[in-house]
């Protein structure tokens, strides 16, 4: 595994709803976590209480990305995905209030947010009637093709 290879996987958990992923192969081993508790990495491995078991994933990283694409789709309800890369904008001025918040209820074709691609302001809507419960980007933060921004129920 390279570190093109260890960025992806960061990046994937990042976007993802998923908290930890172990990867194992041969005496390689990688953690990674979003949990808010961080381990020192000095601790000896009988110091670390056992929360709950991590399961070992000896598949490469594609397979790992599809295990976190399914774990992500498996979530109760819709995700609202960025058709285009680009910056993400979620109120139309800096001062003003945004297009979609959490909690909030939106009808199919409502605008959710902006992406600002090659100076173009792109109107992302929404393509379900729901609850917004879930924001999953941060304002002017780069997304990706197919990123999800909002889970909606």
């Amino acid at each position: 595994m390279n570190i093109e290879d260890v960025k992806s996987l960061i990046s994937l958990i990042d976007e993802s709803t998923l908290t930890e992923l172990h990867y194992q192969t041969g005496d390689f081993q990688l953690l990674l976590s979003k949990n808010k508790l961080v381990q020192s990495n000095q601790q000896s491995s009988d110091s670390i209480p056992a929360a709950a078991p991590t399961p070992a994933v000896t598949a490469p990283v594609q397979n790992i990305k599809e295990a976190v694409s399914e774990a992500a789709a498996a979530k109760e309800g819709k995700i609202i995905t960025s058709p285009i890369v680009g910056v993400v904008y979620l109120a139309p001025t800096p001062d003003a209030k945004p297009y979609a918040i959490k909690g909030q209820s939106i009808a199919k074709g409502d605008v959710v947010c902006l992406v600002e691609a090659m100076k173009l302001m792109n109107e992302i809507k929404s393509e379900f009637d729901g609850e917004i419960v879930e924001v999953l980007v941060e304002n002017e933060q780069i997304v990706e093709y197919n990123q999800p921004l909002f889970r909606i129920v």
